[in-house]
């Protein structure tokens, strides 16, 4: 897998930019509200899908270099696996059905509930099973989705714009994928 200078650099500018949007944090229980997702939903919109998996990979590794081990227990982390697989997925879609307005909003739709996919079970297993809690299913969903999904529809509204306003001055041009 050869990366090119522009490769390295726009993986390293979104990986950097979803570490740091995660210092802006407005505590609402466990799961806290930061804006990390729109710099996800807009790693998958302007970057191959080869590069969003990189791009969210060191984001990955940047959190457990900084957090140590002990980040892996926090409830929230899998949110973090499941910036991951979001970013690829978003791209992976592009990539094969075009980018329009229609498909982009679609993909991060579809990114979205990966990226809850993975976290929200993550969560439960962190609480209930590390942490000893005892909370529900209903529970978990209120505190891991529900509450977050205003917050949510605005970063992928936002994201989508602004990913439709960069497509084509950034790095998803046709020759950057795989």
């Amino acid at each position: 897998m050869k990366l090119s200078a522009r490769d390295i650099t726009y993986c390293s500018i979104m990986a950097a930019l979803t570490f740091l949007s995660g210092f802006l944090i407005i505590p609402l229980g466990p799961i806290p509200l930061t804006l990390q997702t729109l710099f996800v939903l807009l790693t998958g919109l302007i970057l191959s899908k080869r590069n969003a998996l990189l791009s969210q990979g060191i984001h990955l590794l940047l959190a457990l270099l900084i957090g140590g081990f002990q980040a892996l227990l926090s409830p929230s982390f899998g949110f973090v696996f499941g910036f991951t697989v979001g970013a690829y997925v978003i791209a992976f879609i592009l990539e094969k059905y075009g980018f329009t307005a229609k498909i982009a909003s679609l993909a991060v739709l579809i990114g979205s509930i990966v990226i809850y996919s993975v976290g929200l079970p993550y969560m439960a297993i962190i609480l209930n099973s590390y942490l000893g809690g005892t909370f529900s299913i209903v529970q978990i969903l209120q505190m891991g989705l529900f509450i977050f999904i205003p917050g949510d529809l605005f970063k992928a509204i936002t994201a989508v714009v602004i990913g439709l306003r960069l497509q084509g001055k950034v790095a998803r041009a046709q020759s950057h994928i795989n």
